[in-house]
């Protein structure tokens, strides 16, 4: 058996460690198994899972910038006293320090891309100082859009042999549509006279939360039953519930937190909105698409993510009223049907994926 070790900060319920979660749940175990590299002393969502899986969690201190040489000295340690086969990166700051570190213990060594360029330069500077001698140390180039890997890597890395797209896959059987499902749901919840708009997402600054209400607050002008449903934890959820406080909506809006049930949700919801200003691929729109909701992206999430007639993609520059004025409009004539086989067709089903990294795995060290 082929253990390979993922590199990653905290293994939370978010974007980049569902998709790592939901490969590592349909792999062979027999064959490829998972251990993590962590950068933080607290227990992650998935750390039981994990564990339960098979699974070991190792813990690095957080990084600070000014610690950069203690971990460069940790993963030299680590490394010598654990020296894995492959070692596939996701956190990018780091990179390559703990990926030079692990290949001169002859592992295989992954560069995973998943998000593109900031929009606050001052975060792509600091970034791009830290992570761009991970082009000249790894020996394979992964991304989850190609965007994501031109911006990160560079042109000459993508159209190189040693470079390809993996689709931020999903379980799309979790996430199936049916009226019935949908009735169910609302009925449990006391919402059957309820027009539900979701968005789910960490709350930091590029999933755009100001938007989202300012969006909901034009719509529920008009459609008085709406309410919003968010779904996520992160550093700006407090502003964002003072923001939903000051402008009346405290009882429209909820906050629910982190949740395990995201493919009933996305069932429950009647619209998803997701006006990031910027996203890697936006697994969570896949989510959406395979429970037919009809989903309003920003054109700033890639072009990747439109797997389904149910996708209208706007620019965050035209404004909120131009959001809602499509929204509505679209609304009226929307027939929401099963999107499954769409998903699977465009090659976002977990199953079909996760066959794919486990062989990938497995041919890089015969």
């Amino acid at each position: 058996m082929l253990r390979v070790l993922q590199v990653i900060g905290k293994m939370d319920r978010a974007g980049a460690e569902t998709i790592i979660m939901n490969i590592y749940r349909n792999i062979d175990h027999s064959k490829v198994q998972f251990d993590f590299m962590v950068f933080s002393a607290e227990k992650g969502d998935y750390d039981d899972e994990i564990l339960q899986l098979g699974g070991n969690i190792y813990h690095m201190p957080a990084f600070k910038g000014y610690n950069y040489f203690r971990l460069c000295e940790e993963f030299r340690k680590f490394f010598k006293k654990h020296p894995y086969k492959v070692v596939h990166g996701h956190i990018g700051s780091l990179a390559p320090a703990y990926l030079k570190a692990a290949k001169k213990r002859g592992a295989y060594v992954i560069a995973h891309s998943h998000a593109t360029k900031s929009n606050r330069k001052l975060d792509n500077f600091i970034f791009n100082i830290f992570s761009y001698r991970v082009r000249y140390i790894a020996d394979y180039f992964l991304a989850c859009s190609k965007q994501a890997g031109i911006d990160r890597f560079g042109n000459k890395i993508i159209n190189s042999e040693r470079f390809e797209v993996v689709n931020n896959a999903i379980d799309s059987e979790k996430y199936k549509y049916t009226l019935e499902r949908h009735e169910k749901l609302k009925k449990k919840y006391g919402l059957e006279s309820k027009l539900i708009i979701g968005h789910v997402g960490r709350f930091s600054p590029e999933k755009n939360h100001k938007f989202v209400i300012d969006i909901f607050d034009r719509i529920h002008k008009t459609e008085k039953n709406a309410i919003l449903v968010l779904v996520g934890r992160g550093s700006e959820e407090k502003v964002i519930q003072k923001y939903v406080f000051e402008k009346g909506l405290a009882e429209q809006v909820r906050f629910l937190g982190v949740r395990k049930d995201v493919p009933d949700l996305m069932n429950l919801f009647d619209i998803f909105i997701f006006p990031s200003t910027y996203e890697g691929l936006g697994i969570v729109g896949i989510e959406a698409q395979a429970a037919g909701l009809p989903t309003f992206m920003s054109d700033a999430v890639p072009q990747e993510a439109s797997v389904t007639p149910n996708v209208w993609r706007y620019p965050i520059e035209r404004g909120t009223e131009y959001w809602k004025k499509q929204i509505i409009k679209e609304m009226a004539v929307f027939e929401r049907k099963d999107r499954q086989a769409w998903i699977v067709d465009a090659n976002y089903d977990i199953k079909v994926v996760a066959k794919k990294m486990e062989m990938f795995y497995i041919k890089k060290v015969e």
